[in-house]
């Protein structure tokens, strides 16, 4: 009687849990899985917009060939987009991981300081950052109102100017501090995932590394990043999806194919390649990751 009270305990849970992923699977189906899978059969065939909707004919990897033969901008535009994401990769990474010591220490108004360095993400989500992005001076403009907008008032060109720095070093810098707005209303969930990573680690490793005479500095090479291995991979893992899939000129200029010109095939043909093509980077920089940084700290 027990064993089949039991299994019909376990029957009911499992019937709850279901119903309740019921909508997200629903959802993820409709919505997500039927226009990737769109998108894809797109890429391959010839799309006409007619009065019965659109009529799709299977035409292989013409597309594909147009985009990288005979599309020049498309081309021009692909090393920026995907050189772009990876200078902001390592630091958002490293910045994320600043801010995140620093809120996991004991302070007062420390749930706050959080609050407060992951709010950008709730307002970049929200109709506040769409006005943002369209009001400035009174005047509605459709490039206006980002975070670097902000920062244009402060000429860092000049200030670096003073300290006689080479050109390069100079010119690089003054593209990290004139983005400093982006870089820190990117490191919301980065800051969040490094702080819930933080404390797990077990308290002892720092005790045993204060009693051998180890350093702040070095305690946070030697036990604290090593610890937060995984964490460091998840987070590469999302920062790099995001810097690559928002914003980037690849992809407003297919979406504007779509959406503008209603060219559905070679649009969707260009965001399959620029994607493809992110995703290889991507497994390289897990690969090495895994490879050569991983494996020594476990």
């Amino acid at each position: 009687m027990k064993a089949k009270k039991s299994k019909g305990v376990e029957t009911l849970r499992r019937r709850y849990g279901m119903a309740f992923v019921a909508p997200w699977v629903f959802g993820v189906v409709v919505f997500v899985l039927v226009p990737l899978l769109s998108t894809i059969w797109y890429s391959v065939s010839s799309v006409k917009l007619t009065e019965n909707g659109l009529e799709t004919t299977f035409i292989g990897f013409q597309h594909y060939k147009t985009i990288l033969f005979e599309n020049s901008y498309f081309l021009k535009t692909l090393p920026g987009s995907l050189t772009g994401g990876l200078t902001k990769l390592p630091i958002i990474v490293a910045l994320s991981l600043i801010l995140a010591v620093i809120l996991n220490q004991k302070f007062r108004g420390r749930t706050m300081a959080r609050a407060v360095f992951f709010l950008p993400v709730l307002i970049a989500s929200s109709v506040v950052m769409t006005c943002m992005a369209y009001a400035t001076d009174g005047e509605w403009s459709p490039t206006a109102g980002t975070a670097n907008t902000y920062m244009d008032a402060i000429n860092f060109n000049a200030i670096l100017q003073n300290l006689n720095l080479p050109t390069d070093i100079q010119e690089l810098l003054t593209g990290y501090l004139s983005t400093t707005f982006n870089l820190i209303w990117s490191c919301g969930v980065q800051t969040l995932l490094f702080v819930s990573g933080l404390q797990t680690i077990p308290s002892q490793l720092y005790e045993v590394s204060r009693v051998e005479g180890a350093s702040a500095w070095e305690t946070f090479w030697f036990v604290t990043v090593p610890m937060m291995g995984r964490i460091i991979q998840l987070v590469l893992f999302y920062t790099m999806i995001e810097t690559f899939a928002k914003n980037t000129s690849i992809v407003n200029y297919a979406l504007g194919y779509i959406s503008d010109k209603l060219v559905y095939d070679e649009g969707s043909a260009m965001l399959w390649f620029y994607f493809m093509v992110v995703g290889v980077i991507l497994g390289t920089v897990l690969f090495l990751y895994n490879r050569l940084i991983l494996r020594r700290w476990e």
